[in-house]
């Protein structure tokens, strides 16, 4: 595979559509632009899997799949992670037939530009194939690709509670009275009565820092108010 024989198609911020070759895609800012198709429902669904939110200038991710909406998680709580879309764009390219693969997400990361691809549940040899040509493309437009595994089981429950807090504190007071609660190894419960905090706000708050790494626990059993936490090491409360 050439890379002169893929072209990237997008919908710009104007709303039209576009076709490139990869070669020229470097500088298109992916992660800024819509979803080149907006989601469909999959048969037997009556809509799209609901968005997914995203930490920056209040986007939100149009996630097509319970998949890719559990790897936006993963995006979510990366402390590297900026701007990012979902779907923006596709690669094209033709042999016997036509071929197209759409990444799940771009996303600028530590001021590269990444593409986001989902593992499917089952390898194929067309996944193969695709990833051949995404790296193709990427070595010739500059782009990072990373394959993410989406969580599931314990460690999709332990994401899921813990990103329902992510927007849940506005108390910066609060959040370093917890902290101060867990010199030590502790429950949460017992820390956020320590603090005198309400119980339900109180564990949201300690939901929240988790969310943040602030807060760590064992991530081999499922988070409650029972859980025991434990400071990160380096000073100061992630915002």
């Amino acid at each position: 595979m050439d890379a002169r024989d893929i072209t990237v198609v997008y919908v710009d911020r104007f709303g039209r559509q576009q076709a490139l070759p990869v070669g020229r895609a470097g500088r298109i800012p992916f992660e800024e632009l819509p979803p080149l198709r907006p989601p469909v429902a999959y048969p037997g669904r009556t809509s799209f899997v609901t968005n997914a939110a995203a930490p920056v200038g209040g986007q939100a991710l149009a996630c097509s799949s319970l998949r890719e909406l559990a790897c936006s998680l993963l995006l979510d709580r990366d402390p590297q992670m900026g701007v990012r879309s979902a779907g923006p764009m596709e690669l094209h390219w033709q042999d016997a037939r036509p071929h197209r693969v759409r990444p799940s997400f771009v996303a600028r990361r530590a001021g590269r530009r990444e593409v986001v691809c989902v593992q499917p549940s089952e390898i194929t040899e067309q996944w193969h194939l695709e990833q051949d040509v995404l790296a193709v493309a990427a070595a010739a437009a500059g782009w990072l690709v990373r394959v993410v595994v989406p969580p599931q089981g314990l460690e999709l429950d332990n994401l899921t509670l813990m990103h329902a807090a992510r927007d849940a504190v506005d108390c910066p007071e609060q959040l370093e009275l917890l902290l101060d609660q867990v010199p030590r190894p502790r429950r949460i419960a017992r820390a956020v009565r320590a603090a005198g905090l309400p119980l339900l706000s109180g564990v949201d708050l300690a939901y929240h820092l988790l969310w943040k790494s602030s807060l760590l626990f064992d991530p081999g059993h499922l988070l409650t108010p029972a859980t025991t936490v434990w400071r990160a090491a380096g000073p100061g409360v992630p915002a």
